[in-house]
């Protein structure tokens, strides 16, 4: 499946049309800055552990992920990535930040500049405008992504982003098919893998309110489709992995004699 080909589920992003995410000014300010910059439904709790703790290292105030986004969105795609990379991990350690956080400042400050070039893109729109601003800050990704647990919170952080309820992030991701398509790209570019999507729904299955805003983003048609094709797909490799290793090669150890 992918970006440019249909997708098994019969829906491709190649044959999908706009609507408008959010008329008016598609929560942009006065200045041009987004209106639901600081995030603020993801970013409460974004320095306490799970006491509720001011993470030790962490200086008091400082909002952990708003800077690494900071730190992202000063950057010029002009200049190599790998100089991000060096000036996030001084960032990181100063905080004693992880770099879950990076992914999650990361891909904020990429739906930033989204919005940047379209304050209220439809579904269609933001998906196209998302590859083409991945297509440089994949090989970031590739740097700070170490498994499971940042793509994790990729996922999480646009999920956040969608269901803060205010703002254009909000407006644009929660338009159905928005959400679905973002995923789908993401994965597509290998920056969030089967796995990492599959475990978030599973997680989403057990805990969420489904008349909540997490809920009524997760429960969507066009993900819901999604999610299933991405099941289907990993009960089918699992399916050939073991025919594989049955040693069903139409050898016969009774032929030792």
């Amino acid at each position: 499946f992918g970006a440019d080909d249909d997708a098994d589920d019969g829906f491709s992003l190649d044959d999908a049309s706009d609507g408008h995410a959010d008329d008016g000014d598609g929560g942009w300010g006065k200045d041009g800055t987004s209106a639901d910059h600081d995030h603020q439904a993801r970013d409460a709790s974004a320095n306490l552990d799970g006491d509720g703790m001011i993470i030790a290292g962490r200086q008091r105030g400082v909002d952990v992920v708003r800077e690494l986004r900071d730190i992202c969105l000063e950057h010029e795609t002009s200049q190599p990535v790998e100089l991000l990379r060096i000036e996030l991990n001084s960032f990181k350690f100063s905080q004693n930040a992880t770099y879950a956080d990076c992914c999650r400042g990361a891909i904020l400050s990429v739906v930033d500049r989204v919005l940047a070039d379209d304050p209220s893109p439809g579904p269609a729109t933001l998906a196209r405008l998302l590859r083409v601003h991945m297509e440089y800050w994949k090989a970031l990704f590739g740097l700070i992504c170490m498994g499971p647990e940042e793509e994790g919170a990729v996922i999480r952080a646009l999920e956040s982003a969608g269901t803060s309820g205010t703002g254009a992030a909000s407006a644009a991701l929660s338009a159905e098919p928005a959400f679905r398509f973002a995923l789908q790209t993401l994965n597509d570019m290998d920056v969030v893998g089967d796995a990492a999507i599959l475990s978030w729904a599973e997680e989403r299955r057990g805990e969420t309110d489904d008349d909540g805003p997490v809920g009524r983003l997760f429960r969507q048609k066009h993900t819901q489709d999604f999610l299933e094709w991405l099941e289907e797909d990993s009960d089918d490799d699992d399916d050939d992995d073991s025919s594989s290793g049955d040693g069903s090669d139409g050898s016969s150890d009774s032929d030792s004699d």
